[in-house]
């Protein structure tokens, strides 16, 4: 940002790219402009220390599985999972190849982090505007962030989408991200 000259930044996550968006913002509130969350993972705040144990406890296995000699057939699953009737063949072939190879530590590692991020604690929120856009409906997810970001100006869940929305309709995703950006941006 120093050496582009940008004094305050809107960030940009995709998928993964959302915890980094976050932990950034926690690190450079003052330097955090606006946040856009594309289908990415922002954990809610538990409960309690039971709560949190439990969601530790769920997600442990998944990890767990990353690790182990068949991580390639885990990981093929989950790349799987990512697709939508939208995602034509090349961009499968591109992602599954891209995706595919990362080294296993490196894999399970970074998988690791983005569920490993601290979940907001009760009554931390931040002002920043957000935009997010999903692949599909997920009861709850709005309020949730809204809870933490009550700037959130655009809430899009994109049914029939995969993970990969942008590539799929990058035309509705621009446009998306355009409106959103001269909402936050002066002229």
């Amino acid at each position: 940002m120093r050496d582009a000259g940008v004094e305050r930044a809107v960030l940009v996550g995709h998928s993964m790219g959302t915890p980094v968006a976050i932990t950034f913002l926690r690190l450079y509130p003052a330097e955090t402009k606006a946040l856009v969350f594309v289908d990415g993972y922002a954990p809610p705040a538990p409960k309690d220390d039971a709560e949190r144990a439990a969601q530790k406890a769920r997600m442990d296995p998944f990890l767990q599985s990353l690790k182990a000699p068949n991580y390639k057939e885990v990981t093929q699953k989950m790349i799987e999972g990512m697709f939508s009737d939208k995602t034509t063949p090349a961009m499968r072939e591109e992602i599954r190849s891209k995706m595919s190879s990362a080294p296993q530590q490196m894999l399970a590692s970074a998988i690791a982090g983005m569920f490993a991020m601290e979940a907001p604690k009760p009554g931390e929120t931040y002002p920043v505007p957000l935009m997010a856009i999903m692949a599909g409906v997920r009861p709850g997810y709005e309020a949730q962030l809204r809870a933490v970001f009550p700037n959130l100006l655009k809430y899009e869940a994109w049914e029939g989408s995969g993970h990969f929305l942008m590539m799929e309709s990058p035309e509705r995703f621009n446009r998306a991200l355009e409106d959103f950006l001269a909402t936050v941006l002066p002229r």
